[in-house]
């Protein structure tokens, strides 16, 4: 199935389809116990396709789409002018998402994106990749740590007055 996957910059005409499959990556994730109502707020205002049509157009932020036969199955969010996060300095970007729909996370769809999205970063001059990781997602944590991805600490990501752990990991490219 790999060698169907095709990967190519994201354009505005694919802020649609980028905001469906974002929603259901993301409540697959982190709704495993049901949607809550400060989840469904924050898919409705940050996963939103005018959200990411905003996103698209935003300096310094770059989407790789990962397709097989022209549908989206995977994306990556690489924001190279973002501020340092946790111990990272300057000259890093930020790996916003990696989105993969679940039934092609074993597919090597995740480990292209990221090769993509780390040539990105040094297509820019950022000399290192960083991202966070929800504590829960020890499949997304594991994945990272196999590709060399170090982690560095927590961080906090809070909806509407809910905390959500965090793990910050860092990568020189």
């Amino acid at each position: 199935m790999h060698e169907l996957l095709h990967l190519r910059p994201g354009a505005p005409q694919d802020a649609t389809p980028i905001a469906a499959l974002a929603i259901q990556v993301f409540l697959d994730t982190y709704a495993t116990q049901g949607i809550r109502p400060d989840l469904a707020r924050e898919v409705f205002r940050n996963y939103s396709p005018e959200a990411f049509l905003e996103r698209v157009h935003r300096p310094g932020c770059h989407f790789v789409l990962a397709e097989i036969e022209a549908a989206l199955i995977g994306f990556a969010e690489v924001d190279v002018l973002a501020p340092p996060c946790l111990g990272t300095t300057s000259g890093g970007a930020d790996l916003v998402r990696l989105y993969v729909q679940p039934a092609f996370q074993r597919a090597r769809a995740g480990t292209r994106l990221l090769a993509a999205a780390e040539d990105v970063a040094k297509s820019t001059g950022s000399s290192a990749l960083w991202l966070r990781a929800w504590d829960g997602n020890q499949r997304a944590r594991d994945f990272y740590a196999r590709r060399g991805y170090t982690d560095i600490g927590e961080t906090v990501h809070v909806i509407e007055g809910q905390r959500y752990g965090n793990r910050v990991f860092r990568r020189e490219i």
